[in-house]
């Protein structure tokens, strides 16, 4: 030890040494010492050095009873800025605060940057098993279990789902323009009917909803996606949502609110989702239960779902400029009364997935339940590319529900364009609860002039009725609607019409109201001749 005359001088090298003495023997009775702690502070020091007294070691045992005959308080008060401090040691001079001038590169700078590099090394080789840690690197956040308050997703990182995170009730998600979500395997985003989200993106900067798989490996069904549940009517008591656990009431859904709002999900794209939970039991791409009027869904794409794109459970939220791209089972299914409107709808069906555009219900039991499903649909494009691998249909209609629709393309399905199922579903036309009108239908079935499939005996599943008989009222056949590029592959995404298309003609009027754009005067999604469509700028269509 070195030769002080200060006192503060020679205690502070005592309780240096001590420091460096159980440092060095790694005594498991004592935490990591803290010299500044140590220095200043009364009841740390007074207990360090009363276990050190007690020490089985016989140097750290020596410091504590020299520590204990001295009278510290008074020799910690003289010299306290005695520059023979920083002389007698200079590690304890840069522990403490002394500059020492001139002095040589000081050991314990040196250790601390060691220590700091290696710090540094254990901090990044843990973020590759730390979602914690990786996020402060890779500036992505790992959310699981359940959102509670006001919760706020900033474009500035990428939000990773980790299994079924719950906006709870009263709580409220706002989701920034611009930012990513990714779902991990078996993850999905569900706002329970009292909970709220608020994900308005834009043309610019649309919110992506995606596969936490790398690029080039995701595929359909590599997360659960966006559930939205409400408290508008359905059909259906205890309406409990599919792809949860029937015993979690989170699941639940509606109730007499007719005028409920889930929230806003605007100018946003959901891929690879709808995984499923157990035998014919998964979630969809974007699934709305009970969600009611104020809810605000528009401008949103569903690209490769593993089932539906869409999946409807009563309610009466509208959807308007709305994109669905290769479901793997129905692009838009909807059941258990919903009564919504929707304007702008394109479905595109790939030639290796997917069985109807349209699947509609009522209720599966109780096909007389209410209300009714009655949704109204204007300006809508079904196209699909003449699967010779499976036996595709626009719309099935069934199992009680109504329906309203109007100004419509439907083109190169390879099944029929539209079936009736079920005598309670024939009863709507009578009832005036189901219609149709402004219908273009193009290139169905074998030969592309299939329209209707014939139904006899057995097959005969609604009571009689002739749709070849009926339609041929409703809808133009035997012409080309004139597609500026025919969909020949799942990369072909040109939904145009040409100016000079027959779409243009023959529309039916628009209903007003504020939800409807009445300038709309043509059949299908698009104006004919147009050169930017609604759906460029903020839609993508990956393969993998």
């Amino acid at each position: 030890m070195n030769d002080v005359s200060s006192p503060r001088a020679k205690l502070v090298e005592m309780l240096w040494q001590l420091k460096l003495s159980y440092d060095k023997q790694g005594d498991k009775g004592v935490r990591y010492i803290h010299f500044n702690t140590l220095l200043n502070d009364p009841a740390y020091r007074k207990e360090l050095i009363e276990q050190a007294a007690v020490s089985s070691n016989a140097e750290i045992r020596e410091l504590g009873l020299g520590l204990r005959r001295i009278n510290i308080n008074t020799a910690l008060t003289q010299g306290r800025h005695d520059r023979r401090v920083a002389a007698m040691n200079p590690d304890i001079a840069e522990t403490i605060g002394f500059k020492q001038l001139g002095a040589p590169a000081k050991p314990l700078r040196k250790w601390l940057l060691i220590v700091g590099v290696l710090l540094l090394g254990g901090v990044v080789g843990a973020a590759l098993f730390s979602d914690d840690l990786k996020s402060v690197y890779s500036g992505s956040k790992v959310v699981s279990g359940s959102l509670h308050g006001e919760q706020l997703w900033t474009s500035d990182k990428t939000w990773v789902l980790e299994g079924i995170v719950y906006v709870e009730a009263g709580a409220r998600l706002v989701i920034e323009a611009g930012t990513l979500v990714q779902g991990r395997a078996g993850s999905a985003l569900l706002v329970t009917r009292d909970g709220s989200i608020q994900a308005r993106g834009t043309a610019a900067k649309p919110i992506v909803f995606t596969s936490a798989v790398p690029v080039g490996k995701r595929r359909a069904g590599d997360w659960g996606g966006l559930v939205m549940l409400g408290n508008a009517p359905v059909n259906t008591a205890d309406a409990q949502i599919e792809g949860l656990d029937a015993g979690d009431t989170r699941g639940m859904f509606g109730g007499v609110d007719a005028s409920d709002n889930c929230g806003v999900l605007e100018y946003a794209r959901i891929e690879f989702a709808g995984y499923e939970v157990y035998a014919n039991n998964e979630l969809n791409g974007l699934t709305l239960g009970g969600c009611g009027s104020k809810t605000i869904v528009r401008n949103v794409q569903v690209h490769r779902a593993l089932d539906d794109g869409i999946e409807i459970f009563g309610g009466n939220v509208d959807l308007r400029h709305i994109l669905i791209t290769g479901a793997a089972d129905d692009s838009l299914d909807w059941d258990m009364g919903w009564t919504g409107r929707v304007q702008f709808l394109q479905v595109q069906q790939y030639p290796s997935v997917g069985d109807n555009a349209f699947e509609a219900d009522n209720d599966e039991i109780n096909h007389e339940a209410g209300p009714v499903s009655q949704p109204t649909f204007y300006n809508v494009t079904l196209q699909s590319m003449q699967s010779s691998e499976r036996h595709q249909r626009a719309m099935t209609l069934r199992r009680g529900t109504g329906g309203h629709f109007y100004n419509m393309v439907i083109d190169g399905f390879s099944g029929e364009a539209i079936d009736i199922k079920d005598r309670s579903t024939v009863g709507r036309i009578e009832q005036g609860l189901l219609s149709f009108g402004g219908l273009f239908i193009a290139d169905i079935g074998q030969g592309g002039r299939s329209y209707f499939a014939a139904e006899a005996g057995d097959q005969d599943d609604d009571g009689g009725f002739d749709e070849a008989a009926y339609f041929a009222k409703l809808a133009e056949l035997d012409n080309s609607p004139q597609f500026v590029q025919r969909l020949r592959s799942e990369t072909d995404h040109d939904y145009r019409l040409a100016a000079s298309s027959p779409a243009r003609n023959h529309a039916q009027a628009i209903p007003q109201g504020e939800f409807w754009d009445e300038a709309a005067n043509y059949r299908g999604a698009f104006r004919p001749g147009v050169n930017v469509m609604w759906t460029d700028g903020w839609t993508d269509y990956p393969i993998n």
